[in-house]
């Protein structure tokens, strides 16, 4: 499946092999304004493929180009994550039976939005959590849909990472700024025409090291090994990242272990202590913000049917148990959205 999944996303995405080149349009995070957007060259290293819900890369930048002055200190070496509607692989698996993007679905598309441009067929009501299984959705109408999808994840992380900047480069990555990045579909509409859409993106930091998960899967096997008191402290730090979150009204629906990456190296060799931050959380395409008009009970409520502290907790321990012993760690339910059932 792998293999099938590499060979659609190369068909889909020519563009993004090792070596190759894109051209970005780089946003001054202070401003909206097109006069402050700065062109800029990367150069790809590393795809992080099979795509999922955005192709995601590690890029090389070009430092001769000419940045806004808030923005003059980009590293070397970065992560680009694309929105772009060509991919959310996970949707079109839940969906259309995994059938990827293709220009005859390409085609559809376009003359859907013609349609709804000329009033022939109405906007599909794209925003309904249920609108999937309501509605019998055309090829046309489902890029529609997956179009949305993606803008809607863009705006979600992009909304996170701002509210969440006091904890850049420290618990989540470092958010180094908004891209534009411009595609050409060529015969998109089948009249042979080359139609060129632009894909919203972020330039985030690159974390070197493993997942949580690949951590704990191969922590007998490190040579010259550590001290379970090490993983145990990380395991600790996952869970208190999501709480630190939580600080922030933001909610997060994706908070997967393997959404934690560790930062290699994790341990200071002169004093064997663990680094600062050595645990960040990635990935916030799937969180929200506290509505301005959202209760205190209804936030309550929604954290705690999340329970997303419980999300890495229980999967860790459940890891821990299984590749390192039983009696390595422990971990209990956070109460701290619990309402008593009376008070409902």
């Amino acid at each position: 499946m792998t293999t099938e999944v590499s060979k659609d996303e190369t068909l889909i995405f020519p563009e993004f092999i090792v070596g190759g080149e894109l051209r970005l349009s780089l946003s001054n995070l202070g401003s909206s304004s097109p006069s402050e957007r700065t062109a800029l060259t990367c150069r790809i290293m590393k795809a992080f493929r099979p795509f999922t819900l955005s192709p995601v890369l590690l890029v090389w930048l070009d430092q001769s180009s000419t940045l806004p002055h808030d923005q003059a200190a980009l590293p070397t070496t970065a992560i680009l994550k694309l929105y772009d509607r060509r991919c959310l692989t996970n949707t079109r698996e839940e969906f259309d039976e995994g059938a990827p993007w293709s220009l005859d679905k390409e085609h559809e598309y376009r003359q859907y939005l013609d349609d709804v441009a000329s009033g022939a067929v109405p906007v599909g009501d794209f925003a309904s959590q249920t609108f999937m299984w309501d509605n019998e959705v055309s090829d046309g109408e489902f890029e529609a849909y997956l179009q949305f999808q993606a803008q809607k994840s863009f705006n979600a992380e992009r909304t996170a990472y701002e509210r969440l900047e006091p904890l850049q480069g420290k618990k989540i990555p470092k958010l180094y700024g908004v891209i534009e990045h411009e595609i050409t579909i060529h015969n998109a509409r089948g009249d042979g025409f080359a139609v060129t859409e632009i894909i919203p993106g972020l330039l985030i930091e690159y974390i070197s090291g493993p997942t949580l998960r690949q951590l704990v899967a191969t922590w007998k096997a490190r040579d010259p090994p550590l001290p379970n008191t090490v993983l145990t402290t990380l395991c600790e730090d996952a869970v208190k990242v999501v709480d630190r979150i939580s600080d922030f009204d933001v909610l997060n629906e994706d908070v997967r272990i393997d959404n934690f990456l560790i930062r290699e190296p994790f341990v200071d060799s002169s004093s064997a202590a663990i680094v600062e931050d050595a645990v960040v959380l990635i990935d916030l395409g799937q969180s929200r913000l506290r509505g301005e008009d959202e209760s205190e009970d209804d936030w309550i409520k929604a954290k705690w049917s999340q329970d997303e502290t419980g999300a890495v907790g229980f999967v860790t321990l459940g890891l821990v148990r299984e590749f390192v012993g039983q009696d390595v760690w422990s971990y209990e339910k956070s109460l701290r959205y619990y309402r008593p059932l009376e008070e409902e």
